[in-house]
């Protein structure tokens, strides 16, 4: 998969840009607040997920722009497709999104068409922040490998809000404790099947991100990941739940019903799941340096990449924000050969900070303009600086 044309106009700083991408390789560079990140957030908008900085949606207007627009063409292994996406200002905040010409009223046809893995220095919060983060991060990864199974999550979070409404309504003797359960059924059937989606994947990138990690690091130090299910515990999970695990979720909703109505939420089910990451058995989160959170991070989305490139049998887009810059050639050399045969944008402020020369293009972003540079003429301009440096 990869993009032949895109255009974003009226997004955050950008206007006008057109870009006409290199297959393989693209190096974006500009000093800092000239829209390198907005570039790469606007292609990161046709995957339909949220922004992966966390911005919602009505950020995404420029402050005087009265829309925007993004439009961009892409190849996957079968043919070439368009998307466009448009917001208007306004109460209303219209909102129109085609593919292929056809309107979609909803992001969930974006996530099945076009999907990118994207990293940033702000993904470190997958290794340091809350649970909650490591959750989003395995459902956005076995989501891309299986799209049906968005809906999974979106129903999870639904019957969960309304289990949690019952639950405070019986504690106020608006309603029977018994009608709170009334929700345990449906709630009990998604939940399995979240949770042995979970372990499913991170099954399957466990290895992998074990042998990235001794690449890394030279072999010196083991990064082992595992899910941990608030449920099942570390129960070995099929792909596809049974009608005991489903049986078993009831119960465990069922037998924690006073402590819910004690303390007015639902304590226990896949919203209370982790994923958990140690080197050499010790958590990352509590133990680990800022380097190894850094390089657990970057490996958690690598691997993504390669398990969806190997999956689904074509690749993602690939979208390095401002990260190359802090890395050893060692890292950078692992990365470029994880990505070698996918499309892949990278932004920088210095040239100079690349350890390894690619071939591909460079494009200059100022004040939210784009224009291509010569890349021999750059090229040589990062030689120079590096021998005066």
């Amino acid at each position: 998969m990869y993009i032949t044309s895109f255009y974003a106009d009226g997004f955050r700083n950008l206007h006008g840009v057109q870009l006409e991408p290199d297959a393989h390789f693209n190096l974006i560079i500009g000093d800092n607040a000239q829209g390198k990140t907005n570039l790469l957030d606007a292609i990161w908008l046709m995957t339909g997920c949220r922004n992966f900085h966390g911005a919602k949606e009505r950020h995404y207007l420029g402050f005087d722009a009265p829309f925007f627009q993004c439009d961009m063409h892409f190849c996957d292994e079968q043919r070439e497709q368009r998307i466009t996406y448009s917001l208007e200002r306004g109460a209303a905040k219209k909102r129109k999104i085609t593919i292929n010409g056809v309107d979609s009223q909803k992001t969930g046809g974006l996530f099945e068409a076009f999907h990118c893995v994207a990293f940033s220095p702000s993904d470190v919060e997958i290794v340091n922040g809350a649970p909650d983060k490591r959750r989003s991060f395995m459902d956005l990864c076995a989501c891309q490998l299986h799209p049906a199974s968005m809906q999974y999550v979106s129903r999870a979070s639904l019957l969960l809000a309304q289990r949690n409404a019952g639950i405070q309504n019986a504690a106020k003797h608006r309603i029977h404790r018994e009608d709170v359960t009334l929700w345990d059924a449906q709630l009990s059937q998604v939940g399995a099947y979240l949770s042995c989606m979970r372990a499913s994947y991170v099954r399957n990138l466990a290895p992998l991100c074990k042998e990235l990690y001794s690449v890394m690091t030279g072999g010196s130090e083991e990064l082992q990941i595992s899910y941990r299910s608030a449920v099942y515990g570390n129960e070995e999970l099929p792909e596809r739940p049974t009608p005991e695990l489903i049986e078993a979720y009831r119960e465990h909703l069922a037998s924690h019903i006073d402590e819910d109505l004690r303390l007015g939420y639902t304590t226990r089910g896949i919203q209370r799941d982790d994923l958990i990451l140690n080197i050499d058995g010790n958590a990352v989160q509590v133990f680990g340096s800022q380097g190894q959170r850094k390089s657990t991070a970057l490996v958690l989305k690598l691997a993504q990449a390669h398990l969806y490139n190997e999956k689904m049998s074509r690749s993602p887009v690939v979208l390095l924000d401002d990260v190359m810059g802090e890395l050893d050639e060692r890292r950078q050399r692992l990365i470029y050969d994880m990505v070698a045969q996918m499309q892949v944008f990278i932004t920088l402020c210095h040239p100079s900070s690349l350890r390894l020369e690619q071939k591909g293009k460079i494009f200059r972003m100022e004040n939210g303009q784009l224009a291509e540079v010569d890349f021999s003429t750059e090229n040589v301009e990062n030689r120079v600086e590096r021998v005066e440096n």
